[in-house]
């Protein structure tokens, strides 16, 4: 209809307003898109159980994270149920170091109890303790959780807290429970004294 009205020179009033309305509506559109935002909601001071988990450590760069962190924990929960572990709740990841660059973690899904198995190449089987921490909720899509660390950095400083063991996040829900990312929900957390 467009191409018709604008082909033709000789077109009325009335479509002359339909045309310009249409323009404007598209640039509207194009300029200010709806853009879905995530939430980060702090809890502050809470306390976290615990418990066994079994886990694989790895190294990626920053860049290919998610990417990687998500084919390893389908590895990972098939290895379990293979060897007849009873899951025993969130799946979660701590992390030993986080540079600019390159990710060091423990992807973890927690278990009932470790039991005797002759663990493959970088496989661990531990207790996670129970500890105080700072708590932040995530809900959205993960890619823009950094925001949610830096409000966790904020508050340390604010409350004069020191971390004390490594900070570690719960994928409460994700892409296993829900395709709409939006929905998606993890706990963010920072070991304290």
């Amino acid at each position: 209809m467009i191409k018709k009205l604008i082909n033709n020179a000789n077109f009325s009033l009335k479509e002359f307003v339909i045309v310009i309305a249409i323009i404007f509506f598209i640039l509207i559109i194009s300029l200010n898109p709806f853009e879905y935002k995530s939430t980060n909601d702090y809890r502050g001071k809470q306390i976290h159980e615990g418990g066994y988990y079994f886990g694989k450590i790895l190294s990626t760069p920053k860049k290919n994270f998610d990417k990687i962190q998500k084919l390893e924990f389908k590895k990972l929960i098939q290895l379990i149920e293979n060897n007849k572990m009873s899951i025993n709740g969130f799946p979660f990841i701590i992390y030993t170091s986080r540079l600019e660059e390159l990710v060091q973690y423990i992807i973890a899904i927690p278990i009932e109890d470790c039991i005797e198995i002759n663990l493959p190449l970088k496989h661990v089987c531990n207790y996670f303790p129970k500890q105080d921490v700072l708590t932040v909720i995530h809900e959205g899509y993960l890619f823009d959780r950094d925001k949610a660390w830096s409000i966790l950095d904020e508050k340390l400083l604010i409350e004069n807290k020191k971390v004390f063991n490594v900070p570690f996040e719960v994928f409460w829900k994700g892409l296993e429970q829900d395709k709409d990312s939006t929905t998606w929900k993890t706990g963010l957390y920072y070991p304290i004294r």
